[in-house]
């Protein structure tokens, strides 16, 4: 599997170092140039992990994180040359992983690249947190999606309809009970979420090549289908 990285820094000198350096590792890398948007990118990237300045135009990495934290649970390690213990906490608190001080050696931040992946996708990851069905595996506790090399990541509702479609394949789930859990979630659920969320996780499971379908059973509610 080739991993993804995005890097949000403005020292664009620093960021094409760093980008040259692991794509050396075979990791595809992409470099924020955007920072009024950082979440679209974000979006766009669908990246396995993030390196995150705090020091960026408009709002600061500590911004950014918390906002990234409301779309995904990708792995987040901040790069400053703040080495202030309350940053270092404060990145933490945010929502990060890790953090590492500039100026930094680049076999440094390789090997705690590589610690983040193996935690979150590799040897060392939970299995409990994760749900086989079909060709696709759901990581519970990151909100990503995986099938064969590509993932996506998911918003709340949609991991919490994928949960629970997964947790009953493949047997229908009537749409009151995905509706109470989504109820059960700090979301403000409006009538038509629901039909929202299935379209969404549709075109996710088309981005991802996958062979599982979200199946609308009229009268009840829905099902995955696994197309062999």
């Amino acid at each position: 599997m080739t991993y993804k990285i995005c890097i949000i820094e403005d020292d664009s000198d620093l960021a094409n170092i760093v980008s040259e350096h692991l794509t050396r590792y075979d990791f595809e890398v992409f470099i924020c140039d955007d920072f009024k948007n950082v979440n679209g990118f974000i979006e766009d990237c669908n990246p396995n992990l993030v390196l995150l300045d705090i020091n960026i135009p408009y709002y600061d990495g500590f911004y950014w994180c918390g906002e990234i934290r409301k779309i995904s649970k990708v792995p987040i390690i901040f790069t400053s040359a703040r080495t202030e213990d309350y940053d270092q906490v404060r990145a933490i608190m945010s929502g990060g992983d890790d953090y590492i001080t500039k100026p930094f050696s680049y076999d440094l931040l390789l090997a705690k690249i590589n610690s983040q992946l193996r935690r979150t996708y590799g040897e060392y990851a939970n299995n409990e947190s994760r749900s086989d069905c079909g060709d696709c595996t759901f990581n519970k506790s990151r909100f990503t999606l995986i099938c064969r090399d590509k993932q996506v990541d998911l918003a709340k509702n949609e991991a919490i309809l994928i949960g629970v479609l997964f947790d009953n394949y493949p047997n229908v789930v009537d749409r009151e009970k995905i509706l109470s859990e989504i109820w059960d979630s700090d979301l403000f659920v409006e009538e038509n979420t629901l039909n929202v969320t299935v379209s969404r996780v549709r075109k996710k499971l088309t981005v991802l090549n996958s062979k599982l379908k979200v199946v609308t059973v009229r009268g009840m509610g829905y099902k995955v289908e696994y197309e062999k």
